[in-house]
C-alpha cells in the first residue's frame, strides 16, 4: 500500500525530541551555575520548573483526549526556561503560576506544540512581572550570605546615557557576580550553551547575534556613541539569555532563515526603544512578544521570488 503525501519530499533525522534534548543539553552549564551561585533552592525551582510543565501538559491533554507529547521534552523546556528565568528569592508557587501559564493557556489552549503564536516562556515572565512585580524584583547577590542587590540595568536606566557609579564592573556582569534571574546572571554559561546549539545547528548563530547587534546599535545612537555603555547594555538583564534561547524558538518565530534574521535585529531595536523611551527596565520580553505577533510580516517580506515568475503589468482600463 503506497503512502500519498503533500510536497516538501524530504527526510530528517531532527526530530523535535531531538531538538528539545539538545536545548536541554545545552542549558545545563547555565542551570550549574544558577546552583553555585545561587544555592540549592535554585535545583529546586528548576526540578519544580520541569515537573510541574510536563504535568500540566499532561493533564492539560489527557482532559481534551489528546494523545500525551510530554516525551518530545518540549515541556520540560519550557519549565526549565520559566524556572531559570525567576530570582532565587521567588516562592515555589511562583514558579507553578509560572509553568501554568506557559503550558496551559499559551502553549496548549490555542493546539500545541507549533500551533502557538507566542513564546510561551517569555509570556508567562511578563505576565507575573507585571502583575507580581516585587517577586520578580527581589535581587540578590551569589554566594552564601545572598544580600539585597540591583541589577545592573539599575545603573545604566531612566534615560542615562552613561553608566552611574557604583555599577558593577563589567567582568563581574559577564563572570556573573550580580543579582538577576537564576540563569540569566552568567553570561559565559549561555555563550557556552549557545556554541552547543550552533554545533549541533539546532539555532542558526546569526539570530542572538541580529538580537545583540540591534541593542548594541541603538544604544550607541542613545548614547551618542559611548561604546562601553552600550557593550554594559547587552550584557545586562535577560537580554543575553532571551537572545539564545528564547529568539530562536522554533514555534514563535519565522520559518524563513532571512527572515529570522530581521526578526532578530527588530527585537534588538525594539528593546533598545523600550529601555530608553519607556524606561523599561528589561524590555527584551515585550520586545519579543511583539515581534512574535509580525512573525507572518517577517516571512512575506524574505520570501525568494518564484523561479521563472515576473510581476504582471497593470493592464488598461478598457471599459473607460
Amino acid at each position: 500500500m503506497s503512502l500519498i503525501a503533500k510536497a516538501p519530499y524530504f527526510r530528517t533525522r531532527r526530530s523535535t525530541d531531538v531538538i528539545m534534548r539538545d536545548v536541554l543539553i545545552a542549558l545545563i552549564p547555565v542551570s550549574i551555575m544558577a546552583i553555585v551561585n545561587f544555592g540549592f533552592k535554585s535545583l529546586f525551582m528548576i526540578l519544580l520548573g520541569i515537573g510541574s510543565a510536563i504535568f500540566f501538559e499532561f493533564l492539560v491533554q489527557k482532559i481534551q483526549g489528546k494523545e500525551t507529547t510530554i516525551s518530545d521534552f518540549s515541556a520540560a523546556v519550557t519549565g526549565l526556561l520559566v524556572a531559570l528565568s525567576y530570582p532565587v528569592t521567588a516562592p515555589y508557587w511562583i514558579v507553578l503560576l509560572g509553568t501554568f501559564i506557559a503550558i496551559v493557556l499559551v502553549k496548549q489552549l490555542p493546539g500545541g506544540l507549533g500551533k502557538n503564536r507566542l513564546n510561551p516562556a517569555v509570556f508567562s515572565r511578563v505576565v507575573i512581572k507585571i502583575t507580581l512585580t516585587p517577586y520578580m524584583t527581589n535581587w540578590v547577590t551569589p554566594g552564601p550570605d545572598m544580600v539585597a542587590t540591583a541589577t545592573p540595568l539599575e545603573f545604566i536606566g531612566n534615560g542615562q546615557t552613561d553608566i552611574a557609579q557604583g555599577a558593577p564592573q563589567m567582568m563581574d556582569v559577564f563572570m556573573g557576580n550580580i543579582g538577576g534571574g537564576i540563569g540569566e546572571t552568567t553570561k559565559w554559561a549561555i555563550l557556552l550553551g549557545a556554541a552547543y546549539l550552533i554545533f549541533r545547528k539546532v539555532i542558526h548563530g546569526g539570530v542572538p547575534l541580529a538580537t545583540l547587534v540591534g541593542l548594541f546599535v541603538t544604544a550607541l545612537l542613545f548614547s551618542k556613541s559611548n561604546y562601553e555603555y552600550a557593550l554594559y547594555h547587552v550584557l545586562s538583564g535577560t537580554v543575553m539569555f532571551a537572545s539564545v534561547f528564547m529568539v530562536t524558538d522554533y514555534s514563535s518565530s519565522p520559518l524563513n532563515p532571512k527572515a529570522k534574521i530581521y526578526f532578530a535585529l527588530a527585537i534588538g531595536i525594539l528593546t533598545g526603544i523600550l529601555r530608553f523611551s519607556f524606561g523599561l527596565p528589561g524590555g527584551i520580553g515585550a520586545a519579543i512578544l511583539l515581534m512574535n505577533l509580525c512573525t507572518d510580516f517577517f516571512d512575506s517580506k524574505a520570501n525568494p521570488r518564484v523561479f521563472g515568475f515576473k510581476a504582471s503589468r497593470k493592464l488598461p482600463d478598457i471599459t473607460r
